[in-house]
């Protein structure tokens, strides 16, 4: 199968969690009910690579991972977390989640680190559904990335999103950093790229900890037939109306595609065109013609086009043109 990494992931009730700071170069959050706090510290990130035959979905990038987030109490057991809807899933959504990665630091006062790996049904935008699967576990000695395979897959056949969790059991007293975060490549993926679940409750760490805003070193790897479908947007033209084609630049064919063309401005504001249309299937290298109808105006245009697919990330092209009557001149 040929190799597509993506880089790909308001929080809830904020636990009445305070803000307070341990040291210069760590900061931590305390539960003013159970006493607990998250802290965090430096640590550079290692470069490690997936087999050519699998996806991983992720939103962290291997060379960010630069933050180490535990509790400076223990005992204590609390999870880390990222959402993927289908802006991540959508080109997958008849393959299989395989295996997890983790990314644990062995080297911050927690050489072994016992965890749980949870995937969740998706519910709502700031907390998961019912529990998929929770029966694989596994013990961290080594610090990096580690890939844990599950002892039961799960078809994301049916799934609109799922959550992936990483349940972390600190047994060492503080302080001691374990669960590695990626803090450079950008900050959070709203609502999905750095969820934490401590006191039965959910919230975004970026929320409770304001220094550590990232992305988790956790990406869910999928396996299937191979190849994605893969839409593009092309040959946007006039004059007679607007007119683009939607092609298929993928390796699997796209399943049904979905197309929306919509058109305002004009000197006066009053243009106002908009177009949809559908397609059960699209075939690899295979071209669909999009186009509004013949409208009348003057002044400059915006364009707007989007598509998408059961099986293809969606997409969007933005364009510029005047319009001079029924003519559409002059694409941009």
């Amino acid at each position: 199968m040929k190799k597509n990494t993506k880089s790909i992931l308001k929080a809830g009730l904020v636990l009445f969690i305070a803000v307070m700071f341990v040291a210069s170069s760590t900061a931590a959050i305390e539960n003013t009910a159970e006493n607990e706090m998250f802290s965090s510290t430096a640590k550079t990130a290692t470069v490690y690579n997936t087999m050519a035959d699998e996806i991983e979905l992720r939103y962290y990038e291997e060379d960010g991972l630069s933050t180490v987030i535990g509790l400076t109490s223990s005992p204590a057991v609390w999870r880390s977390g990222i959402r993927l809807t289908q802006d991540e899933m959508g080109p997958y959504f008849d393959w299989n989640l395989t295996k997890v990665n983790v990314a644990f630091s062995a080297d911050n006062g927690h050489p072994l680190m016992e965890v749980r790996i949870y995937v969740y049904e998706g519910d709502t935008a700031t907390k998961p559904g019912p529990i998929i699967v929770s029966d694989t576990t596994y013990l961290l000695d080594t610090t990096g990335v580690t890939t844990i395979p599950l002892v039961t897959p799960v078809s994301l056949e049916g799934l609109d999103e799922i959550w992936v969790a990483v349940e972390w059991y600190q047994l060492d007293p503080p302080p001691c950093y374990y669960a590695w975060m990626d803090t450079l490549t950008g900050p959070n993926v709203w609502q999905k790229s750095d969820w934490v679940y401590l006191n039965n409750q959910w919230s975004q760490l970026h929320v409770l900890l304001p220094t550590a805003d990232g992305r988790w070193g956790i990406g869910a790897i999928v396996e299937g037939e191979g190849g994605i479908a893969e839409l593009a947007i092309a040959n946007v033209k006039g004059p007679i109306g607007l007119k683009a084609d939607l092609q298929n630049v993928g390796e699997k064919e796209a399943k049904n595609v979905e197309w929306s063309i919509s058109v305002t401005g004009g000197i006066l504001k009053n243009v106002n065109v908009s177009a949809t249309g559908t397609a059960a299937t699209l075939a690899t290298g295979g071209i669909l013609p999009m186009g509004t109808p013949m409208f009348i105006g003057f002044g400059r245009i915006n364009i707007v086009i989007a598509a998408k697919a059961q099986n293809a990330i969606p997409i969007s092209a933005t364009n510029t043109a005047f319009l001079l009557g029924p003519l559409v001149i002059g694409v941009k």
